[in-house]
């Protein structure tokens, strides 16, 4: 089949059909082709996207022994033969009984005449039923949005920010072909008991509800049940009956249930259409006594069993109602299982997408109402970027800003405060993992469309040179010696003091305090500052084998690097810094040059004017925005952040 001269012959259809309906009388043949319209009018705008052209005609030029490898070509084969059905009818002369001319006259006497040849509307009906089937189930809708799959037979794990499509991707599916099945993040958790309507119900019924769109029901999980007993004791009945045992659902899905969980699966009650729980030793309890985990499991588990053969299971959020221990097992018990399915995971855990193998990542760049999703694979990971953040990197749809610690540390509470609003704040851990994460992402952001990043680090007693280093590559070192002395900034200490209804005065009396605390611990502080100017002229030196090759240039070339430090002279230099420093009681630059841990300072020397100092700091520092400005000023305001 060529696909662009069918395209053609559709557009000429379309095209006819359009001026026919202009030209009738008969307001039923009217009626009749604008029906018809609607028809040819999809498969017009189906044909005319061009990837739709290119993903069809790829899979016809396949060989025919490579056509059934995967759910997507389950999904074109079914597709294309219903193109084929509809080409040979596209054929002009399916609108002949149409036309005005052949329509029957009144002679003189009142008589209606019909036309000298008479024009048969079979043809017209098999086209106009032929379009019909082509998008019953949505089969073309479903191809629209599942197209972009072609290549790609992995595991899919659909990332992207909030509104960019994810959830819709999933609803959109909910109603379409029968080999696109969806989980919804709503799982139906409660049996419901006996219900005599749905007494009946069978596993056909079960797997046909639950993936024809909408909310689903809160009997569906009842329906399951019953389908699955009924199944189960049909089949007893046979081997009685034959001595022909079936290898029934319910036994499928036990004996994946019971491989991860205490309570086991028990059919005892059957005969009343209930499923039971029971743990070794004691009696069976009802399905609804067992845990929301469990119970979650085994829709879940049931679900993916029943699905048909070849599909897609598309599942929003795999992970709910389920710890990392469970959910990572059973997810890849059902891959294993059925492997001959295309997995979809919608998930938002980073747990779970570490958990799993022989993935690919997927984003939602842009999505258009109702099913215009436009896909970006990142493969398996995004190079250099850490596993544990990439979800909040692609997620995001602000820039990122990296910085050291974790989610509960002093850094990321106050960055999110004071950068929240303008960027994803992600704590990557020390120094260096920060620098790193702001390399990788910036170059990822070149090739993908994740946002860029930018960094934040302590100073640490850095020099100048490696903080205009790092500033070069977007990573910017805080204007103290690290976030817990940004705390003790003077206007946020006393703002700390007016919440806890102390005067303002007692500022002076710890700074009184802190200067005595850097007297006593000087000569560690001078050690700290003589060895991280040390550290970085190591950092910057090299052996140079090029220009030096011999074992005498070599050890010159050693000997001028290590020669080069004179301890006694930079030991003399930082202590008149430290010295005139607490003489002059420059507490500003006290703060830059203060390495003490937070125990010595914050809760040592802090303790007796304020206790809990840290939590107080950070709560008036997110409850005033004038303080919260003042202090981003303060200590960033010569960057570009």
């Amino acid at each position: 089949m060529e696909l662009q001269t069918f395209a053609t012959n559709v557009t000429t259809m379309k095209t006819e059909t359009e001026m026919l309906v202009e030209t009738v009388t008969n307001q039923q043949h009217k009626t009749t082709l604008e029906d018809f319209i609607v028809s040819i009018t999809k498969l017009s705008d189906f044909l005319d996207n061009a990837q739709n052209v290119k993903a069809l005609s790829e899979y016809d030029k396949k060989p025919d022994a490579n056509k059934d490898n995967c759910p997507l070509d389950i999904f074109c084969k079914d597709l294309f033969a219903k193109l084929v059905a509809v080409e040979p009818l596209l054929i002009s002369s399916v609108f002949d009984f149409l036309r005005p001319e052949n329509q029957p006259t009144v002679d003189a006497m009142g008589q209606r005449v019909m036309p000298a040849t008479q024009y048969n509307q079979n043809g017209f009906n098999l086209l106009n039923d032929a379009l019909k089937t082509l998008f019953a189930n949505n089969l073309p809708e479903a191809f629209e949005a599942l197209k972009y799959l072609s290549g790609h037979n992995k595991t899919l794990i659909i990332l992207g920010p909030n509104g960019s499509g994810k959830t819709s991707f999933a609803n959109y599916l909910k109603s379409v072909e029968t080999h696109v099945k969806v989980i919804p993040a709503s799982k139906p958790t409660k049996a419901m008991g006996y219900v005599p309507n749905i007494y009946n119900s069978t596993i056909e019924q079960y797997n046909s509800e639950i993936f024809q769109g909408g909310d689903l029901k809160e009997d569906l999980l009842q329906k399951l049940i019953i389908g699955l007993c009924t199944e189960h004791d049909n089949a007893a009945r046979k081997f009685y009956d034959t001595g022909e045992k079936d290898d029934t659902t319910f036994e499928k899905v036990k004996r994946i249930f019971d491989n991860f969980f205490d309570v086991k699966l028990d059919n005892s009650n059957f005969g009343n259409k209930q499923l039971q729980g029971k743990k070794t030793g004691l009696e069976a309890f009802p399905f609804n006594n067992m845990s929301d985990g469990e119970r979650v499991a085994f829709f879940y588990i049931a679900t993916v069993i029943v699905a048909p053969p070849q599909s897609f299971i598309v599942v929003d959020e795999p992970e709910s109602h389920l710890n990392p221990a469970i959910y990572n097992k059973v997810w890849d018990r059902l891959m294993e299982v059925r492997s001959d399915c295309q997995f979809i995971f919608i998930s938002h855990t980073m747990e779970f997408i570490n958990a799993r193998s022989d993935f690919e990542l997927v984003k939602i760049k842009c999505f258009t109402y109702p099913n215009k999703f436009d896909f970006e694979f990142l493969g398996s990971t995004l190079e250099d970027l850490s596993s544990d953040f990439i979800v909040e990197v692609v997620g995001s749809r602000k820039p990122i800003l990296f910085c050291e610690g974790s989610k509960t540390d002093y850094d990321f509470k106050v960055y999110e405060n004071l950068f929240g609003d303008k960027y994803t704040v992600i704590p990557t851990g020390n120094c260096a993992s920060v620098e790193n994460s702001v390399d990788a992402c910036n170059a990822h952001a070149t090739t993908y469309s994740i946002q860029s990043a930018v960094g934040i680090i302590d100073s640490d007693l850095k020099s100048d040179a490696e903080i205009n280093r790092l500033k070069a590559n977007k990573v910017y070192a805080l204007k103290c010696n690290e976030i817990e002395m940004l705390l003790l900034d003077e206007a946020i200490f006393k703002k700390v003091l007016a919440q806890i209804y102390k005067p303002e005065m007692e500022f002076a009396v710890f700074k009184t305090a802190f200067f005595a605390k850097l007297t006593e611990r000087k000569q560690y502080i001078i050690k700290r500052l003589v060895k991280t100017q040390i550290d970085g002229k190591l950092k910057s030196s090299v052996i140079d084998d090029k220009t030096n090759k011999t074992q005498e240039e070599l050890r010159a070339n050693l000997s001028s690097i290590f020669g080069g430090f004179d301890v006694d002279t930079l030991w003399a230099a930082c202590d008149s810094k430290i010295t005139d420093i607490i003489m002059r009681q420059d507490y500003d630059t006290a703060l830059k040059y203060c390495c003490l841990e937070h125990t010595e300072v914050i809760v040592g020397v802090g303790k007796p004017f304020v206790t809990g100092y840290a939590t107080i700091a950070l709560g008036v520092l997110k409850d005033d925005a004038t303080l919260a400005a003042s202090i981003k000023t303060k200590y960033f305001g010569d960057s570009d952040l």
